[in-house]
């Protein structure tokens, strides 16, 4: 019998068609115009698994908690704040990652994926492999990252999604 953290990491092809079960549970897979079902199924098993990933991680993460009375010293202290600011920082990073996985396994079901959402031109599947999240083609993107480069107040916070200008507004 498996426990939960070996389905969670299990590479075998069976684990990998039960989280693909899982996933669509009476959903079915729709005709993409970009990708063949079989390069469609390889980036949507890698999805899944970071996404198995990434939940981990998030269970591992609650089980770590501090009592105030383990703390010596004001070094240890500032250690600790140190670490736990580390953490959260990774935390929001892991959690901003794992949305990009949600919406894109959204995509996936509603036919959109591999669609570049600025020119609507199919996103090549090698650059699907190496970024099953990626939401514009590598020309898009190279603009996208060009323009941010050249403006300061053009370039967007990555968890919040807004640029300088805008967070200043808020």
């Amino acid at each position: 019998m498996m426990n939960e953290t070996s389905y969670e990491f299990d590479m075998t092809e069976a684990a990998m068609e039960r989280r693909k079960k899982d996933f669509l549970s009476e959903k079915k897979l729709p005709k993409s115009d970009v990708l063949p079902v079989t390069k469609l199924n390889k980036i949507l098993n890698k999805l899944l698994v970071e996404r198995a990933k990434l939940l981990q991680i998030e269970k591992d993460q609650e089980k770590f908690c501090l009592d105030k009375n383990e703390l010596a010293d004001p070094l240890d202290e500032a250690s600790i704040n140190i670490q736990a600011s580390q953490e959260l920082r990774f935390r929001n990073r892991n959690i901003f990652y794992l949305k990009k996985i949600n919406k894109s396994l959204d995509r996936v079901l509603d036919g959109s994926y591999g669609h570049c959402e600025e020119c609507d031109e199919d996103i090549s599947f090698e650059r699907l492999m190496a970024r099953p999240t990626a939401q514009l083609c590598i020309l898009c993107k190279e603009e996208a990252e060009l323009g941010e480069r050249n403006s300061i107040f053009g370039k967007k916070s990555k968890s919040l999604g807004k640029s300088l200008t805008e967070l200043g507004r808020s």
